[in-house]
C-alpha cells in the first residue's frame, strides 16, 4: 500500500511541477494570450482531477499509515477539493465579465497549487520513511 501511493503521489507531483513550471509557461510564450488561456483551462479540471483522484486514494488508504500522513494527505484533499469544485469554476466564470477579479482569482488558484504541490512533497517524505 505504501508503494502504491508512493507511485501515485510521486507520479501527481512530477506532473504538476512539469505542468505547472515548463507546459504552462511555454504555451503562454509560443501562443497568443487568449489561445494559451483555452489550452489551459480545458487541461485544469483534467490536472486538477487527477490531483483530487489521488488524494482522495490517499487518504482512503492513508489512514493506516498514520496520524501524520492521514492529516497531511486530507489536507490535501480539501485543498484539490476546494480547487476543483470552487476556485476554478468561479475564476472562469469571471474571467469574461471582470478580468482583474479573474486576475485575483487566479493568484488563488496559483497558491493553492503550489501549496498542493508542497503537501504531495511532505506525503512522499512521509512515504520514504515508511517504505
Amino acid at each position: 500500500m505504501s508503494k502504491l501511493l508512493f507511485f501515485l503521489n510521486s507520479f501527481y507531483l512530477g506532473m504538476g511541477v512539469f505542468f505547472s513550471a515548463y507546459i504552462a509557461p511555454t504555451l503562454f510564450k509560443v501562443l497568443e494570450r487568449a489561445e494559451a488561456g483555452r489550452v489551459v483551462e480545458k487541461v485544469f479540471p483534467v490536472y486538477f482531477g487527477i490531483g483530487f483522484l489521488v488524494m482522495l486514494i490517499s487518504v482512503v488508504l492513508g489512514w493506516k499509515l498514520g496520524k501524520l500522513f492521514f492529516a497531511v494527505s486530507l489536507a490535501n484533499f480539501l485543498v484539490h477539493g476546494f480547487h476543483l469544485f470552487y476556485v476554478l469554476p468561479k475564476a472562469r466564470n469571471l474571467k469574461m465579465i471582470d478580468y482583474s477579479e479573474f486576475m485575483k482569482w487566479h493568484g488563488v488558484s496559483m497558491a493553492l497549487n503550489l501549496f498542493g504541490l508542497l503537501l504531495a512533497f511532505i506525503m512522499i517524505i512521509l512515504l520514504v520513511r515508511k517504505i
